[in-house]
């Protein structure tokens, strides 16, 4: 779900998804694009549920919400806002804390640390489309409540590694790594899983980037 958040610009974002109806109608688009199947009894027909946006089984009568199996099942805040946080951790290359979130949406910050939490556990790198354009690797930290526990007390934090594919203003593609250090060994055994060798290769000018320049020739 996050690759598809990508190509869109915030605005873009909110016109796709203007309220929590718009939400539930996306859901409701994935998981049933294919047909219905319930997934109690393997049924393939429904009628409407007592509740708007589920389907109910014509067989074993269960009752099936579109966010089932989602990161969006049994929220206790509003989906739309969800959808934000997913849309926000999925763009932001640099990472985004609990504290911003909080202050964009309007949501505890603990609760928008939980999510956020859970969203960067969905979203591991496939790796099945390498990076063939221009792209851009930096390595930031995330994890833990990194407003609140400063410093090397805080051994939650996690060293991620990111690269992106930009496509005008947008993100076009994004590949994401934890990191034990930022070590060319480290850095180089991610950039050669998600980056081609020929593009131009744009970080922070690390030292660690260093010796992988005679392997990524256009690397900067």
């Amino acid at each position: 779900m996050e690759n598809r958040f990508k190509s869109l610009s915030i605005l873009g974002f909110q016109e796709r998804f203007p309220d929590d109806d718009a939400c539930y109608e996306y859901l409701m688009k994935l998981k049933w694009e294919e047909g219905f199947v319930c997934p109690h009894c393997g049924h393939a027909k429904y009628c409407k549920s007592k509740r708007k946006y589920d389907r109910q089984c014509t067989r074993c009568r269960s009752a099936i919400s579109p966010t089932s199996q989602t990161l969006f099942h049994k929220l206790k805040f509003p989906i739309l806002k969800a959808f934000y946080i997913v849309y926000y951790v999925s763009t932001n290359i640099k990472g985004i804390s609990g504290t911003e979130l909080s202050m964009k949406l309007d949501l505890r910050q603990k609760t928008c640390w939980s999510f956020k939490q859970k969203v960067m556990r969905a979203m591991p790198s496939s790796g099945d489309n390498k990076i063939g354009d221009k792209a851009e690797v930096n390595e930031t930290v995330l994890g833990g409540q990194e407003e609140v526990e400063k410093g090397p007390k805080n051994n939650k934090k996690k060293l991620v590694v990111f690269a992106i594919q930009k496509k005008g203003k947008d993100i076009k593609s994004i590949y994401r790594k934890v990191i034990k250090e930022s070590s060319s060994k480290e850095l180089g055994g991610f950039m050669r899983t998600t980056i081609e060798n020929t593009p131009d290769i744009k970080t922070d000018k690390w030292l660690g980037y260093a010796p992988l320049s005679k392997e990524f020739v256009n690397l900067s």
